[in-house]
């Protein structure tokens, strides 16, 4: 009898542990009671934060979630869709600049944070569903360029700045799905200046900084700026002049093995000489090897498929009008989509066909008359623009940075390189937080929704930072993260899902009342993970 009162329960612990410890040291939860004003609504945003830093699961489904890691809030009750929903709403409502400012300067103590040098970029989070309605004091979801490729899709731009010093978000915003980045750029440098009470630190970005309002703003504000410079810029075409004239020299600036190809290296070079832009900054031409490469192949590709297009394209049956007007409207449209339009060049030839049509109907007898009609069809001649394509070559690997600082060209080059590492962070919200299809329905709520993603960027980033950090204060040189337990010189926070998703801990019930807990050990790993996070094991290990 005793045997039918007992029961086996299973509880995930996966990362829990290490998330909380974290936001423990963030004061999360103290801030967001605060800022709405209800702790309830606020254990329910931390719910909802664990929930996209380990498992994004639908907000229908959170409450099935939460039950398997034993998740609830303080009063005991279980987290659902509704209480998130309201929850949502309230943080949306709230002063959410005011609680992200306390929570960045908050982060920046605790974890001793520089901040000399920010880098910035946009991404775009595309949203299925019409959202004819939509909320005026809230961002609208518009359509606009699309950096996930779905034009057909509404979408909002998202804004995110992080610390040259292990990449931590420090400022996000959102704004309409139609908004350009050269519109953000001085409205981001200037919450940036508010944050941090001074213009002195470096402010990196891609090209929409090269903008002359921006750049003579930040530089009259006594603030620095390292930036690319667009290819549409007058100093571009003149530079490229120069090199087809022999007028350039190269000097070797830095040697560094190639990412993607551990056996193969990046060579980069930088132009002798002073450079500058007509507003008087700064600009450093630089060559890559591997971007050379690229560059090159790239090219050859976007030629190639235009070419494909062209020649498939079947004049004969072409539905519409087959003026010579009409089809050269088709063609520009594919070189355009191409970027080859320099590079081709396409003849319209109308070929004359003779064709004899009977004058009456019926079966063609010996006495039927024919009359002659000739029809002209567009025909196509591709042809390769040599000259075009030779000085497109000289131009591969190239490109300039400008910047107000008084750095040298290797330093200025080690600022910009810093921006890839911004760029996984936008991967790490759409792959492993899974930002889209957000299943919202209120743009407000999506709004909202946003600031607990960057919330959890910024959990994964110190996670992130802190185990880098130690592994280099006590010279450890990799760990055995990665799958087979090979070794990985920089462990992410992906490695650390994968490695603690299956940590569980079992109890037996007996009425429903534990009476044996049981965890399987840790691996050696994980036990390094630990101890250098400086989480306790008591959840892991009992």
């Amino acid at each position: 009898m005793q045997e039918e009162n007992l029961n086996l329960r299973s509880l995930k612990i996966g990362c829990l542990p290490i998330i909380d410890r974290f936001i423990e040291r963030m004061g999360l939860k103290d801030r967001l009671s605060k800022a709405l004003s209800n702790s309830g609504y606020a254990e329910a945003i931390i719910i909802l934060l664990k929930n996209i830093l380990t498992e994004r699961e639908a907000m229908y489904a959170l409450k099935q979630w939460a039950y398997l890691f034993d998740l609830k809030l303080d009063d005991g009750s279980e987290i659902g869709d509704d209480r998130l929903g309201r929850a949502l709403e309230r943080l949306f409502d709230a002063d959410r600049a005011t609680l992200q400012t306390e929570i960045v300067l908050k982060i920046i103590k605790a974890f001793d944070l520089k901040m000399d040098q920010i880098h910035n970029d946009t991404t775009s989070v595309s949203a299925y569903g019409v959202y004819e309605k939509q909320d005026d004091k809230a961002i609208k979801l518009k359509r606009g360029h699309s950096k996930d490729h779905r034009p057909d899709l509404k979408q909002l731009v998202y804004s995110l700045c992080v610390t040259r010093d292990g990449a931590v978000p420090v400022h996000f915003k959102c704004y309409d799905g139609n908004r350009t980045d050269d519109t953000i750029q001085l409205e981001t440098w200037n919450s940036l200046r508010v944050l941090l009470q001074t213009p002195n630190f470096i402010y990196v970005g891609d090209s929409k900084i090269c903008v002359e309002k921006s750049m003579r703003k930040i530089d009259g504000e006594h603030g620095f700026f390292v930036t690319m410079v667009p290819r549409t810029r007058a100093e571009v075409a003149e530079f490229a002049e120069g090199l087809a004239a022999g007028n350039v020299v190269w000097e070797h600036c830095l040697r560094k093995r190639f990412q993607r190809n551990g056996s193969e290296f990046d060579t980069f070079d930088v132009a002798e000489g002073y450079y500058q832009l007509r507003e008087g900054f700064r600009v450093f031409w630089f060559k890559s090897s591997q971007k050379k490469k690229k560059d090159a192949h790239a090219r050859t590709a976007r030629l190639q498929k235009a070419t494909r297009k062209l020649e498939g394209m079947d004049l004969r049956r072409l539905r519409g009008p087959k003026t010579e007007s009409a089809v050269r409207n088709r063609i520009d449209s594919i070189l355009t989509r191409y970027h080859v339009s320099d590079y081709l060049r396409v003849e319209i030839e109308m070929e004359a066909e003779e064709e004899f049509k009977a004058l009456t109907r019926g079966k063609p007898t010996s006495q039927t008359k024919y009359r002659k009609v000739t029809k002209k069809t567009p025909c196509l001649r591709i042809h390769r623009n040599a000259e075009a394509i030779t000085r497109a070559q000289l131009m591969d690997g190239i490109f300039p940075l400008t910047t107000n600082t008084k750095e040298k060209a290797l330093e200025v080059l080690k600022i910009y390189k810093y921006q890839p590492t911004l760029e996984k962070r936008h991967s790490l919200l759409k792959s492993t937080f899974e930002v889209a299809p957000m299943w919202l329905k209120k743009n407000s709520r999506i709004e909202a929704l946003m600031f607990v993603e960057y919330l959890a960027q910024m959990v994964a980033a110190l996670i992130e930072r802190e185990l880098r950090n130690e592994m280099a204060n006590k010279k450890i040189d990799w760990l055995e993260s990665l799958p087979e337990g090979r070794n990985s010189k920089t462990p992410t926070f992906e490695h650390l899902l994968r490695l603690f998703e299956n940590r569980h801990r079992h109890e037996l019930l007996e009425k429903n009342r534990p009476v044996k807990v049981f965890t399987e050990p840790l691996t050696k790993v994980q036990d390094q993970i630990l101890n250098l996070l400086q989480v306790s094991k008591d959840r892991y290990v009992t």
